[in-house]
Protein backbone atom coordinates (compact mmCIF):
# COMPACT_ATOMS: atom_id res chain seq x y z
CA UNK A 1 0.00 0.00 0.00
CA UNK A 2 2.70 2.79 1.02
CA UNK A 3 4.79 1.05 -2.28
CA UNK A 4 1.34 2.36 -4.09
CA UNK A 5 0.85 5.74 -2.60
CA UNK A 6 4.65 6.60 -3.07
CA UNK A 7 4.17 5.65 -6.79
CA UNK A 8 1.31 8.01 -6.95
CA UNK A 9 3.07 10.97 -4.91
CA UNK A 10 6.39 10.50 -7.88
CA UNK A 11 3.99 10.34 -10.61
CA UNK A 12 2.04 13.48 -9.60
CA UNK A 13 5.37 15.17 -8.76
CA UNK A 14 6.24 14.54 -12.22
CA UNK A 15 2.81 15.60 -13.62
CA UNK A 16 3.33 18.71 -11.66
CA UNK A 17 6.88 19.80 -12.86
CA UNK A 18 5.89 18.61 -16.68
CA UNK A 19 3.09 21.11 -16.68
CA UNK A 20 5.34 23.74 -14.89
CA UNK A 21 7.82 23.04 -17.68
CA UNK A 22 5.27 23.44 -20.28
CA UNK A 23 3.44 26.79 -19.00
CA UNK A 24 7.09 28.19 -18.60
CA UNK A 25 8.05 27.57 -22.25
CA UNK A 26 4.89 29.25 -23.52
CA UNK A 27 6.17 32.36 -21.52
CA UNK A 28 9.44 32.37 -23.64
CA UNK A 29 7.77 31.92 -26.81
CA UNK A 30 9.29 34.59 -29.16
CA UNK A 31 7.20 37.78 -29.58
CA UNK A 32 5.26 38.37 -32.86
CA UNK A 33 7.31 40.12 -35.30
CA UNK A 34 10.99 40.52 -33.87
CA UNK A 35 13.39 42.24 -35.61
CA UNK A 36 14.78 38.77 -37.26
CA UNK A 37 11.68 37.82 -38.66
CA UNK A 38 11.50 41.17 -40.20
CA UNK A 39 14.97 41.25 -41.51
CA UNK A 40 14.26 37.38 -42.88
CA UNK A 41 10.83 38.96 -44.73
CA UNK A 42 13.31 41.68 -45.99
CA UNK A 43 10.18 44.09 -45.39
CA UNK A 44 10.95 47.22 -47.30
CA UNK A 45 8.29 46.08 -49.28
CA UNK A 46 6.30 48.84 -51.51
CA UNK A 47 3.47 50.60 -49.20
CA UNK A 48 5.13 50.22 -45.43
CA UNK A 49 5.63 54.08 -44.69
CA UNK A 50 6.93 53.78 -41.26
CA UNK A 51 8.70 51.01 -38.93
CA UNK A 52 8.55 50.94 -35.30
CA UNK A 53 10.80 48.79 -33.24
CA UNK A 54 9.76 48.46 -29.39
CA UNK A 55 13.00 47.64 -27.12
CA UNK A 56 12.85 46.01 -23.66
CA UNK A 57 12.26 43.51 -21.51
CA UNK A 58 9.60 40.54 -20.39
CA UNK A 59 7.08 43.68 -20.26
CA UNK A 60 7.71 44.48 -23.76
CA UNK A 61 8.38 40.86 -24.98
CA UNK A 62 4.75 40.72 -23.75
CA UNK A 63 3.95 36.59 -22.63
CA UNK A 64 3.96 37.71 -19.11
CA UNK A 65 1.41 40.21 -18.60
CA UNK A 66 -0.48 42.41 -20.63
CA UNK A 67 0.80 42.95 -23.81
CA UNK A 68 1.21 46.74 -24.62
CA UNK A 69 2.61 46.36 -28.16
CA UNK A 70 -0.82 44.34 -29.45
CA UNK A 71 -2.41 47.84 -27.99
CA UNK A 72 -0.54 49.77 -30.02
CA UNK A 73 -0.73 47.85 -32.75
CA UNK A 74 -4.87 47.86 -32.46
CA UNK A 75 -4.79 52.02 -32.11
CA UNK A 76 -2.43 52.61 -35.06
CA UNK A 77 -3.88 49.58 -37.37
CA UNK A 78 -5.20 51.86 -40.12
CA UNK A 79 -1.83 53.84 -39.95
CA UNK A 80 0.03 51.41 -42.60
CA UNK A 81 2.92 51.08 -40.06
CA UNK A 82 5.49 47.78 -39.47
CA UNK A 83 5.47 46.99 -35.46
CA UNK A 84 8.48 45.56 -34.48
CA UNK A 85 8.66 43.43 -31.00
CA UNK A 86 12.64 43.27 -29.46
CA UNK A 87 11.04 42.68 -26.15
CA UNK A 88 12.95 39.54 -24.25
CA UNK A 89 12.01 38.86 -20.96
CA UNK A 90 14.50 39.11 -17.74
CA UNK A 91 17.08 41.53 -19.60
CA UNK A 92 18.89 44.54 -18.88
CA UNK A 93 20.38 47.31 -20.42
CA UNK A 94 23.67 45.63 -21.17
CA UNK A 95 21.62 42.86 -22.54
CA UNK A 96 19.37 44.70 -24.94
CA UNK A 97 22.66 46.70 -26.04
CA UNK A 98 24.41 43.73 -27.23
CA UNK A 99 21.46 43.37 -29.95
CA UNK A 100 21.28 46.30 -31.40
CA UNK A 101 22.64 45.85 -34.33
CA UNK A 102 20.03 43.55 -35.39
CA UNK A 103 17.21 46.38 -34.53
CA UNK A 104 19.16 49.42 -36.48
CA UNK A 105 19.42 47.22 -39.75
CA UNK A 106 15.82 47.27 -39.11
CA UNK A 107 16.54 50.69 -40.58
CA UNK A 108 13.85 51.79 -37.88
CA UNK A 109 11.54 55.04 -38.45
CA UNK A 110 10.78 54.97 -34.32
CA UNK A 111 12.38 53.21 -31.53
CA UNK A 112 10.87 53.38 -28.35
CA UNK A 113 13.42 51.88 -25.23
CA UNK A 114 10.96 50.63 -22.08
CA UNK A 115 14.19 48.93 -20.28
CA UNK A 116 15.56 48.93 -16.70
CA UNK A 117 13.68 46.58 -14.59
CA UNK A 118 15.70 44.10 -14.39
CA UNK A 119 18.62 46.61 -13.04
CA UNK A 120 16.19 48.11 -10.29
CA UNK A 121 15.14 44.64 -9.15
CA UNK A 122 18.72 43.16 -9.57
CA UNK A 123 20.00 45.77 -7.25
CA UNK A 124 17.83 45.58 -4.59
CA UNK A 125 20.45 42.68 -2.82
CA UNK A 126 23.57 40.92 -3.21
CA UNK A 127 21.71 37.45 -3.65
CA UNK A 128 19.93 39.22 -6.74
CA UNK A 129 23.14 40.62 -8.02
CA UNK A 130 24.33 37.45 -8.11
CA UNK A 131 21.24 35.54 -9.48
CA UNK A 132 20.93 38.40 -12.31
CA UNK A 133 24.49 37.99 -13.10
CA UNK A 134 24.84 34.15 -13.99
CA UNK A 135 21.10 34.10 -15.26
CA UNK A 136 21.73 36.76 -18.00
CA UNK A 137 25.50 35.88 -18.32
CA UNK A 138 26.54 39.62 -17.54
CA UNK A 139 30.15 40.49 -18.05
CA UNK A 140 29.81 42.36 -13.88
CA UNK A 141 27.43 43.01 -11.32
CA UNK A 142 24.97 45.32 -12.30
CA UNK A 143 24.42 48.34 -10.15
CA UNK A 144 22.81 52.29 -11.21
CA UNK A 145 26.07 53.66 -12.83
CA UNK A 146 25.80 50.25 -14.95
CA UNK A 147 22.19 50.80 -15.94
CA UNK A 148 23.27 54.56 -16.73
CA UNK A 149 26.41 53.89 -19.16
CA UNK A 150 24.44 50.53 -21.00
CA UNK A 151 21.54 52.82 -21.56
CA UNK A 152 23.41 55.89 -23.05
CA UNK A 153 25.43 53.74 -25.00
CA UNK A 154 22.49 52.85 -26.39
CA UNK A 155 20.74 55.66 -27.25
CA UNK A 156 23.69 57.29 -28.72
CA UNK A 157 24.51 54.07 -30.87
CA UNK A 158 21.11 54.03 -32.46
CA UNK A 159 21.29 57.75 -33.04
CA UNK A 160 24.51 57.82 -34.75
CA UNK A 161 23.47 54.37 -37.17
CA UNK A 162 19.30 55.35 -38.06
CA UNK A 163 17.60 58.36 -38.30
CA UNK A 164 15.23 56.90 -36.14
CA UNK A 165 12.58 58.94 -33.42
CA UNK A 166 13.77 58.15 -30.40
CA UNK A 167 11.69 57.94 -27.21
CA UNK A 168 12.82 56.47 -23.51
CA UNK A 169 10.19 55.90 -20.91
CA UNK A 170 10.53 55.63 -17.41
CA UNK A 171 10.28 52.31 -15.88
CA UNK A 172 7.29 50.95 -14.34
CA UNK A 173 6.89 51.10 -10.16
CA UNK A 174 7.90 47.83 -8.71
CA UNK A 175 5.02 46.86 -6.94
CA UNK A 176 2.76 49.43 -5.83
CA UNK A 177 3.64 50.57 -2.39
CA UNK A 178 5.33 53.96 -2.54
CA UNK A 179 7.08 53.42 0.89
CA UNK A 180 8.87 50.15 0.14
CA UNK A 181 12.31 50.38 -1.01
CA UNK A 182 11.86 48.32 -4.32
CA UNK A 183 9.16 51.06 -4.88
CA UNK A 184 11.69 53.68 -3.74
CA UNK A 185 14.34 52.08 -6.27
CA UNK A 186 12.25 51.98 -9.23
CA UNK A 187 11.77 55.60 -8.95
CA UNK A 188 15.92 56.41 -8.74
CA UNK A 189 16.35 53.80 -11.80
CA UNK A 190 13.51 56.48 -13.48
CA UNK A 191 15.13 59.34 -13.18
CA UNK A 192 18.85 58.10 -14.73
CA UNK A 193 15.93 57.66 -17.82
CA UNK A 194 14.82 61.27 -17.90
CA UNK A 195 18.85 61.74 -17.14
CA UNK A 196 19.91 60.60 -20.64
CA UNK A 197 16.61 61.35 -22.36
CA UNK A 198 18.34 65.18 -22.05
CA UNK A 199 21.83 64.13 -22.42
CA UNK A 200 20.79 62.68 -25.63
CA UNK A 201 18.23 65.01 -26.64
CA UNK A 202 15.66 62.27 -27.48
CA UNK A 203 11.86 62.15 -26.39
CA UNK A 204 11.39 61.10 -22.81
CA UNK A 205 7.67 59.80 -21.85
CA UNK A 206 7.17 59.85 -18.05
CA UNK A 207 5.68 56.32 -17.71
CA UNK A 208 6.95 56.23 -13.92
CA UNK A 209 5.16 59.13 -13.21
CA UNK A 210 2.36 58.64 -14.58
CA UNK A 211 1.99 55.16 -12.51
CA UNK A 212 2.48 56.71 -9.07
CA UNK A 213 -0.03 59.23 -10.25
CA UNK A 214 -2.59 56.72 -10.48
CA UNK A 215 -1.56 54.81 -7.85
CA UNK A 216 -2.55 57.81 -5.53
CA UNK A 217 -5.89 57.08 -5.69
CA UNK A 218 -5.88 53.88 -4.96
CA UNK A 219 -5.83 51.83 -1.86
CA UNK A 220 -3.98 47.99 -2.82
CA UNK A 221 -1.94 45.89 -0.99
CA UNK A 222 -0.38 43.07 -2.21
CA UNK A 223 -1.01 39.47 -0.66
CA UNK A 224 2.32 38.20 -0.82
CA UNK A 225 5.75 40.36 0.33
CA UNK A 226 8.38 41.25 -2.50
CA UNK A 227 10.80 38.34 -1.14
CA UNK A 228 8.78 36.41 -3.28
CA UNK A 229 8.14 38.21 -6.21
CA UNK A 230 9.85 35.32 -8.66
CA UNK A 231 7.07 32.93 -6.89
CA UNK A 232 4.42 34.74 -8.14
CA UNK A 233 5.95 35.12 -11.65
CA UNK A 234 5.90 32.02 -11.73
CA UNK A 235 2.41 31.34 -10.11
CA UNK A 236 0.82 33.77 -12.31
CA UNK A 237 2.57 31.93 -15.51
CA UNK A 238 0.78 28.95 -14.35
CA UNK A 239 -2.75 30.36 -13.48
CA UNK A 240 -2.35 31.86 -17.19
CA UNK A 241 -1.42 29.10 -19.79
CA UNK A 242 -2.51 26.16 -17.59
CA UNK A 243 -5.73 27.18 -15.45
CA UNK A 244 -6.44 30.30 -18.39
CA UNK A 245 -6.97 32.84 -15.97
CA UNK A 246 -6.61 36.80 -17.06
CA UNK A 247 -3.85 38.38 -16.12
CA UNK A 248 -6.15 40.94 -14.34
CA UNK A 249 -7.81 38.70 -12.35
CA UNK A 250 -4.40 37.23 -11.24
CA UNK A 251 -2.92 40.87 -10.33
CA UNK A 252 -6.46 41.80 -8.81
CA UNK A 253 -6.43 38.79 -6.97
CA UNK A 254 -2.90 39.31 -5.52
CA UNK A 255 -3.90 43.11 -4.38
CA UNK A 256 -2.50 44.91 -7.29
CA UNK A 257 -3.98 47.76 -8.89
CA UNK A 258 -1.60 48.10 -12.02
CA UNK A 259 0.24 44.98 -11.85
CA UNK A 260 0.18 41.07 -11.82
CA UNK A 261 2.90 40.86 -9.71
CA UNK A 262 5.59 42.97 -8.65
CA UNK A 263 7.15 43.49 -11.92
CA UNK A 264 4.56 42.78 -14.81
CA UNK A 265 1.56 45.06 -15.65
CA UNK A 266 -2.37 44.41 -16.31
CA UNK A 267 -4.14 45.76 -18.86
CA UNK A 268 -4.48 49.16 -16.76
CA UNK A 269 -0.92 49.52 -16.49
CA UNK A 270 -0.18 48.35 -20.31
CA UNK A 271 -2.28 51.03 -21.28
CA UNK A 272 -0.55 53.92 -19.91
CA UNK A 273 2.24 52.33 -21.89
CA UNK A 274 0.53 52.15 -24.97
CA UNK A 275 -1.48 55.71 -24.68
CA UNK A 276 1.79 57.06 -24.51
CA UNK A 277 3.94 55.62 -27.43
CA UNK A 278 0.82 56.06 -29.60
CA UNK A 279 0.96 59.56 -28.94
CA UNK A 280 4.35 60.03 -29.18
CA UNK A 281 4.29 58.20 -32.59
CA UNK A 282 1.32 59.96 -34.15
CA UNK A 283 2.40 63.61 -32.82
CA UNK A 284 5.77 62.32 -35.18
CA UNK A 285 3.93 61.59 -37.76
CA UNK A 286 1.75 64.81 -37.98
CA UNK A 287 5.27 66.89 -38.31
CA UNK A 288 6.57 64.32 -41.17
Amino acid sequence: MLGLVLSFIGISLIVILLLAGGTYYLSELPPTNTPSDFLKRSSQDEGIKKVVVFMGDSITHGRIGVNYVTMIEDKLRNSNIEFINAGKNSELAWNILQRVDDVIRCNPDFVTVLIGTNDANASMSEKQMRDYTKRMKLPRIPDIDWYRESLRSLVVKIKNETEARIALLSIPTIGEDANHPAFQRSSQFSKIVAEVAEETGVTYLPLHEEMVKYLQDVSAEASYPYEKYFIGILKGIMYHYLLRKSWDKIGSGSGFSLHVDYLHLNTAGAQIIADMITEFIRSALTQT
